[in-house]
């Protein structure tokens, strides 16, 4: 259990399973009533897809030799903890436990979540793997924004109102750069040993200033959406929220390889934080 918990990250987790959640927060306090069944499979299917992407990405990366000169948490394969066929099982059950909960959300909302279900389920290896290999090919912010943002916020919502708003749009852009603060975190860390095995992220492929300044903008502009979104009742949130934001920029700048697995830490807290201030603001826009 110590090795299935060690290679699920439970620090990326919050990623997938916090924009649902939020985006359900925000279809409560609008419409004043519950679709849990909806979120339930929204929420258990966002959150085993990325144990399936986190479980393949620990076997691909051993096998690639992206891992050999480690700076971040170990990895079960590369560490020899577990053998990587246990990784690939346990990668193919939680694809399994995805595309269950995808049968009555594809019944719910048409042949578009067909489409994007079974691209979310291929990608959980192909993010890594295969010819597409995302991460290998500098799109793996793209990818994270994509569907951790846009594609989770907008569909989860569609399938709880059975509508898509702009409100909810600029919704899931914020949160598309909130989690690509992870990735973002975690390809400047690896920048170096990514550099030296040949994977070619944005991070090698951007000078190490401008993909700094590329992580910034990730932590701060969901501020300026949440102005746009709500005019200046948002505003609220950003004094307390710029708390987390500013110590995550602050670590972001000053450092470098192992040092920066704190700034994991920290986009997690900030996503929290973020999250619970976003939703304190949807619960008193909509009870006055």
């Amino acid at each position: 259990m110590k090795n299935f918990i060690l290679a699920s990250r439970p620090k990326t987790l919050l990623a997938g399973i916090v924009p649902p959640t939020v985006t359900y927060v925000y279809f409560y306090f609008q419409y004043q009533r519950h679709e849990l069944l909806y979120f339930g499979l929204c929420f258990i299917g966002a959150l085993f897809i990325q144990l399936a992407t986190n479980f393949f990405n620990d076997v691909i990366d051993h096998q690639k030799g992206a891992d050999v000169k480690r700076v971040g948490p170990t990895r079960v394969s590369a560490a020899g903890l577990v053998d990587i066929k246990l990784v690939k099982k346990w990668a193919y059950s939680c694809v399994a436990v995805a595309a269950i909960c995808g049968v009555p959300i594809i019944l719910r909302g048409g042949w578009p979540f067909a489409t994007l279900g079974l691209a979310s389920l291929f990608l959980t290896y192909g993010y890594t793997g295969g010819k597409i290999s995302l991460a290998y090919r500098g799109l793996g912010e793209i990818f994270v924004f994509l569907f951790f943002g846009l594609f989770s916020v907008i569909g989860s919502y569609y399938l709880y109102a059975q509508v898509v708003t702009l409100p909810v749009i600029l919704i899931s852009c914020m949160y598309g750069l909130l989690t690509t603060t992870f990735i973002g975190i975690n390809n400047l860390r690896d920048r170096e040993t990514d550099t030296e095995v040949g994977k070619k992220t944005m991070a090698t492929r951007m000078s190490y200033g401008a993909y700094q300044k590329f992580i910034l903008f990730t932590i701060f502009f969901p501020y300026v959406l949440c102005v746009i979104f709500r005019n200046f009742e948002m505003i609220y949130i950003m004094p307390i929220g710029f708390l987390p934001a500013i110590r995550l920029a602050k670590i972001t700048l000053t450092k470098k390889g192992a040092d920066l697995n704190e700034g994991l830490k920290f986009s997690g807290i900030h996503l929290i934080f973020f999250s619970i201030l976003l939703s304190l603001v949807f619960s008193y826009g909509y009870r006055v």
